[in-house]
């Protein structure tokens, strides 16, 4: 057995893990044929449910008689809605007709936002201005401590110099 040949007998082999033919017999022969009916051939993966019943012409032509009259009366039933919502919108763009209340109304809004805005501007200025007034009283209250340790070291050293200038005098 050729190398290619033991190759497409171990396919035929996994793909058909049922067939126990010898791969010379199963090499010559063709698969079997596949059926295209769907009502249970041999080569079909699901089981047959029920035999499909024939239906007659007359029959046929009612079903589609119904399943147009149903969708007849769905698109009826769209155009229907559709018209009755281009009404209300048509009629509510009529009603918004700009005049001279609405257009009053925006100026005053307007004007009232104007005042809400500069009094905020008021305030922020007011916060601002105490918080430079704060920072400066703590840097002022800073130097004046800093005088005081500096004031204090220099009476420190003289108080030093003193005391070691009277020990002095008084050894010598």
């Amino acid at each position: 057995m050729s190398g290619a040949h033991a190759l497409a007998s171990a396919r035929r082999r996994r793909a058909a893990p049922g067939n126990s033919k010898s791969s010379s017999s199963s090499s010559n022969q063709l698969p079997p044929p596949v059926s295209t009916r769907s009502n249970g051939g041999t080569a079909s993966a699901s089981p047959p449910a029920a035999p499909p019943q024939k239906i007659n012409p007359g029959a046929m032509l009612l079903n589609h008689d119904k399943v147009l009259q149903n969708l007849t009366e769905v698109c009826t039933n769209l155009n229907a809605t559709v018209e009755q919502q281009e009404e209300t919108i048509n009629e509510k763009l009529n009603s918004l007709t700009l005049d001279d209340t609405n257009i009053e109304y925006f100026r005053d809004k307007v004007k009232s936002m104007e005042k809400q805005l500069n009094d905020i501007k008021k305030h922020i200025v007011k916060v601002q201005t105490f918080a430079m007034e704060t920072n400066l009283q703590c840097m002022e209250l800073k130097k004046a401590m800093q005088k005081e340790e500096g004031a204090s070291s220099e009476s420190q050293l003289q108080s030093a110099s003193e005391i070691s200038e009277t020990l002095n005098s008084e050894v010598i």
